[in-house]
């Protein structure tokens, strides 16, 4: 049997324009252990690009909501992240955008922060993956 390629190429195939967008981009410094994780993440993504034309500052927020779901005890942590792309050469604004989705986990494990702390990684993994597919509509619509 014999495939035929549908003619599609990946978003961060080498020489696409959004891996090319995504390599110009500067990650603002963390300052919190969710930022880091945003950061870490990121960077394995893009790369860490120290002299790039844009610099991307953020914002992340994430609070912890109890539900209680039919007697069952259920937490969950919210998050989002604001962001703005900026021209190194002017200061101009490039892009700006938000994201935001959930985790949730079960308060009553006996290994409470862990699991918390793991639903945290999870959410800021997510945001990023929001991060990056927003990135790359507003530039592509650029």
């Amino acid at each position: 049997m014999n495939l035929v390629a549908c003619g599609f190429t990946p978003v961060y195939s080498e020489g696409s324009q959004s891996a090319k967008s995504l390599s110009d981009i500067q990650i603002a410094a963390p300052n919190t252990r969710e930022e880091y994780l945003f950061v870490r993440s990121l960077e394995e993504r893009l790369g860490r690009n120290e002299n790039a034309d844009l610099l991307l500052n953020y914002n992340i927020r994430i609070r912890s909501e109890g539900l209680d779901v039919f007697g069952a005890a259920r937490a969950r942590q919210v998050g989002s992240v604001s962001y703005q792309l900026i021209s190194s050469s002017d200061n101009s604004t490039i892009a700006t955008g938000s994201v935001s989705s959930f985790t949730g986990y079960s308060p009553e494990d006996l290994a409470y922060l862990a699991t918390k702390r793991d639903a945290n990684e999870r959410l800021v993994q997510i945001l990023v993956d929001k991060t990056v597919t927003d990135i790359i509509i507003k530039l592509q619509a650029r």
